[in-house]
């Protein structure tokens, strides 16, 4: 990473091609998921919009976590979707990494209601 995109987050260019239609199948394909009503898939459900949020964040910015992109980006969110990225995105590690972890039916509309917005925040940023 060059001078200039460490002084300026990371940014890779002004106006990025995302092809928002594989995002929205994806999307949905995620959502659907949720129709079955079980721990398994919504655990699952939220690491799979936390990855799909990765996968349009590296289209935005350089950075080699979803820690680093997210930060790269912090100047062009709204301060409460950031957060609340956050949030579900440590709720995301801590699924992964712990076993015994569980998210409870209020706490997984929260996150997915984060993710749904958050993908239309990255969207308006791409447009920018």
């Amino acid at each position: 990473m060059g001078f200039w995109s460490w002084l300026f987050g990371g940014q890779k260019s002004a106006k990025v091609k995302i092809d928002w239609l594989e995002i929205g199948g994806r999307q949905r394909q995620i959502e659907a998921m949720l129709t079955q009503k079980n721990q398994l898939v919504a655990k699952q459900s939220v690491i799979e919009f936390d990855k799909l949020i990765d996968s349009i964040m590296k289209q935005l910015v350089a950075g080699d976590t979803f820690a680093d992109r997210l930060k790269a980006l912090r100047n062009r969110f709204p301060k409460e979707a950031y957060n609340q990225l956050w949030k579900a995105h440590i709720k995301r590690n801590e699924l992964v990494h712990d076993t015994g972890s569980y998210v409870a039916d209020y706490e997984l509309g929260n996150y997915i209601r984060t993710y749904q917005g958050v993908i239309s925040v990255l969207r308006s940023i791409s447009l920018r």
